[in-house]
């Protein structure tokens, strides 16, 4: 697995063991740079009572100050894997600032524990969508409470559309869930929906049989293009099995999980034209909040995401930190 050189990972959850010990697996079977990152939020205003004790700026940077110790005592834990690891803690909106760091010192990765499974039932908490809408890079959220190697790995690509940057994409997921599956010797699922537009309106003007044609035509194509794709290494593998199914892509990806006990997801977030960076895709939007699994979220190449490069208060040390 030799697919990234420079991994993130955000610190500043409940339990960042979770998403620290993977990210250090990742660095060391690749190779990669390792970051570990804290944000702190701006004091609220609430707190203005106690600008007799220091300035909201001095508290905000005593607090960052505090962060970086648990950091660096963190990063301590892994001095015997022989990483070399950078500590880095921001002010400011988490998602925003990670998002700032990665365009800043152009990070592949981004590794973090998911948040609000255990309160809400749900995953994934206010940072973790916001990532997704706001990283460019892929985005890995991790559930708290995984534990060694993923069983069953579940990619979900689109061959229902033509663009070449779905293509693109596709390729990308699809040997980055293979290279999971195969060094966690785990198996991989593949899922693709396809599905006519606006079928039932059209089969009550045109027809069945008209329709029916068509759908027959369309689902061989899909077959053609699921066949290019699968080519090798995957066609080789005795591991990897194929999911097609007919209906809306959201659907098809929370059954198929659900039926083959997926412990990791790997899909694309596609943001609609027009609002990039804002809204991930339909699929993502409706799969998302249901995910109960580690998820590994890949944008298409070229994502622009809106965060823009400014100033923000860094606290971090000059040289990167040596754990020998």
């Amino acid at each position: 697995m030799n697919d990234f050189e420079n991994i993130l990972v955000y610190a500043g959850t409940e339990q960042p063991e979770t998403s620290v010990s993977k990210a250090t697996e990742v660095a060391l079977a690749n190779g990669a740079r390792l970051t570990l990152m804290d944000v702190v939020k701006p004091i609220p205003r609430a707190f203005g009572m106690l600008t007799d004790v220091a300035e909201p700026k001095e508290l905000e940077k005593l607090v960052a100050a505090d962060r970086r110790r648990r950091l660096l005592n963190l990063a301590a834990d892994y001095s015997d894997t022989g990483l070399s690891m950078d500590v880095v803690v921001a002010i400011g909106d988490p998602a925003t600032e990670i998002t700032r760091q990665v365009i800043q010192d152009e990070h592949d990765l981004v590794v973090k524990t998911a948040d609000g499974f255990s309160t809400a039932g749900r995953l994934f908490g206010s940072v973790a969508k916001s990532l997704l809408r706001l990283c460019p890079c892929p985005v890995w959220l991790l559930k708290p409470d995984i534990h060694g190697e993923f069983d069953r790995v579940l990619v979900a690509i689109d061959v229902d559309s033509h663009d070449a940057a779905h293509a693109q994409l596709n390729r990308r997921m699809l040997e980055l869930a293979y290279s999971i599956a195969q060094r966690d010797k785990a198996h991989l699922h593949v899922v693709s929906a396809w599905q006519l537009w606006m079928e039932e309106s059209v089969r009550r003007h045109a027809g069945s049989d008209a329709v029916d044609d068509v759908r027959l035509e369309h689902e061989a194509r899909v077959h053609q293009a699921l066949d290019e794709l699968l080519q090798t290494p995957f066609a080789e593998a005795n591991d990897v099995h194929l999911h097609l199914r007919h209906g809306a892509a959201a659907n098809a990806i929370r059954d198929v999980a659900d039926e083959v006990e997926a412990d990791l997801i790997v899909m694309g977030t596609v943001c609609r034209t027009g609002v990039a960076g804002f809204l991930i895709g339909n699929t993502a939007e409706t799969v998302v909040p249901d995910v109960t699994c580690s998820l590994l979220a890949l944008k298409p190449e070229g994502f622009l995401s809106p965060v823009e490069m400014s100033q923000t208060v860094i606290v971090e040390d000059e040289q990167p930190l040596p754990l020998i």
